[in-house]
């Protein structure tokens, strides 16, 4: 088994090799490489429900959003906490203690202006374009816990 330094370095050769493709992804594309990462959201939502049980049809859209934040937490340890508020048509996700934010923060270091990458938004995203749903997003982090709010405006 690793020791904790082990996982450390492991952990940051993996924020540098993400930070490198993700400012890649966003020299090569631009604005596009936002839809790179809907279809990378697609195919983890896909594993989610593969490997993990996970359902999306069937449920109202905050209650699927909740029920990907309970996987993230309780079945991953990737979040401390997750939260999910509905007001009209705005999906409000707050995510604390993120175990990305330091990755989040190495890719927004070198220039990118909005985290594109992170695994919470796309998955969530996707599920509700499976849902048939659509929603415009935006992401802010919390300096403080290590998270994010993430809203997701539904289109109708």
């Amino acid at each position: 088994m690793a020791t904790e330094e082990e996982n450390q370095k492991l952990m940051r050769m993996m924020s540098l090799m993400i930070s490198g493709m993700a400012k890649a992804l966003h020299d090569m594309f631009g604005e596009s490489a936002f839809a790179v990462m809907s279809e990378v959201g697609k195919t983890t939502l896909e594993l989610m429900e593969k490997e993990m049980g996970l359902k999306v049809e069937g449920k109202e859209p905050e209650d699927m959003l909740a029920e990907i934040g309970k996987i993230f937490t309780e079945g991953m340890g990737f979040v401390g906490s997750f939260s999910v508020d509905r007001t009209g048509k705005q999906l409000i996700v707050k995510v604390h203690h993120c175990q990305g934010w330091e990755m989040t923060q190495s890719v927004l270091k070198t220039g990118i202006e909005v985290p594109f990458t992170c695994p919470i938004m796309n998955v969530c995203q996707a599920a509700l374009i499976r849902m048939g749903r659509p929603a415009r997003k935006r992401i802010e982090p919390i300096p403080e816990t290590h998270g994010s709010t993430i809203t997701f405006t539904l289109m109708e």
